[in-house]
């Protein structure tokens, strides 16, 4: 692994994304420390830091620009809460970077902090005090349980009590994956776009990655390429099974005399929405239908039940204009642990995150980057 610091960078080359765009295809390095394939949001940060780390990495991604797939249509809902508590140890972290202004390319947070709304049943009362004050006491936030009340920052409980983050929020998640893939840049990285990976081979003991623009020798191979690995190519097939479920979300319009409303999620449903912009709501709801096509078309039926689940908690929606519906997939899978190996020596894929990849991806792609330095230090010794 090469030297850090301003004196040792190299030219930043990123294709199809950010400054000194180059065209797809052609032009890969023969060699690099990491290659990570898939330029989602956690990709991007798994590249960010180990770059920052002073590895060589090579980010291949085969769409046409990074935060595509699931990462471009998420929600990109974030805060500090989170029943499963792997996920939350992880979110807590994530939330404090996203509501920094500082370590971003932008000179700027990716956070919209408009409020952060979780509904739950009556029953997990005690439940939410104490996560209240864990998050409270890890980032000195104002979180705090709204009970027999019909309403909170926007958001009719529907006879459930709601876990307030008011500095929570949501980020374009396209945006921040090109945040920091333009720091990874900065840092020596290579970002290719519209490099299809064929294939991850063991050749003398190292992964080469096989792809239609040529071959690369990596130290180390780190997939996360998010529903795309329910079929994976040869060679970054993870040891767990993980499989693609379809999501589907809607963006309507809210008019001048409806007022501001925070991101929220009903625990007992999956019923979900956010401000999308100015005049904007995005709204969604489970959409249960496992191994879709990639490219599916989006379901009517679907998008007309979830407007009228989500009538409960927004009265106003019944005449919201609809603008338009977007289908997608994301990666489901066991929930132990940030890596898992495959049959290539050296190489890791990602873990499925269930729909709470977002706001996991600070901090987990700090830690999946340590974890990979830390394994190609114990190979060198």
């Amino acid at each position: 692994m090469r030297g850090t610091g301003a004196g040792g960078r190299e030219r930043a080359r990123v294709s199809a994304a950010g400054t000194g765009a180059r065209p797809a295809g052609g032009d890969l390095p023969g060699r690099a420390d990491v290659v990570v394939v898939g330029a989602g949001i956690t990709g991007a940060a798994v590249a960010h830091h180990l770059a920052r780390r002073g590895a060589s990495v090579l980010v291949l991604e085969q769409a046409p620009r990074p935060g595509t797939g699931a990462t471009g249509p998420s929600g990109g809902m974030v805060r500090a809460y989170d029943p499963d508590p792997d996920v939350a140890e992880l979110a807590a972290p994530s939330l404090a970077v996203y509501r920094r202004t500082e370590g971003w390319a932008s000179g700027r947070s990716p956070l919209h902090a408009a409020g952060a709304v979780t509904v739950a049943d009556p029953a997990q009362d005690a439940a939410l005090r104490e996560a209240a004050a864990r998050i409270n006491g890890s980032l000195g936030t104002s979180a705090h349980v709204v009970a027999r009340r019909p309403e909170a920052a926007g958001i009719h409980l529907a006879g459930g009590i709601a876990l307030v983050e008011p500095e929570a929020g949501w980020v374009a998640p396209a945006e921040v994956a090109a945040d920091w893939l333009e720091q990874a840049a900065a840092d020596g990285a290579t970002v290719r776009c519209g490099v299809r990976v064929r294939a991850v081979e063991a050749r003398g003991g190292r992964p080469v990655v096989v792809t239609d623009a040529g071959e690369v020798l990596a130290g180390s191979v780190v997939s996360a390429v998010g529903p795309w690995a329910a079929d994976p190519v040869p060679g970054l097939r993870p040891r767990s099974p993980v499989r693609a479920r379809s999501i589907q979300v809607s963006i309507v319009e809210r008019r001048p005399s409806v007022p501001p409303h925070a991101t929220f999620v009903d625990l007992r449903t999956g019923l979900y929405a956010k401000p999308a912009g100015p005049g904007r709501t995005l709204i969604g709801m489970p959409h249960l239908v496992w191994d879709p096509p990639l490219d599916a078309r989006p379901d009517p039926e679907h998008a007309r039940a979830t407007a009228r689940a989500l009538t409960a908690h927004l009265p106003w929606l019944p005449t919201a204009p609809h603008l338009t519906t977007v289908r997608a997939a994301d990666a489901y899978g066991p929930s132990a642990g940030l890596l898992e190996t495959t049959g290539v020596p050296h190489v890791w894929t990602v873990r499925g995150w269930n729909g709470a990849g977002v706001k996991t991806a600070p901090e987990a792609g700090r830690r999946i980057a340590e974890a990979v330095v830390t394994a190609a230090r114990s190979a060198a010794a």
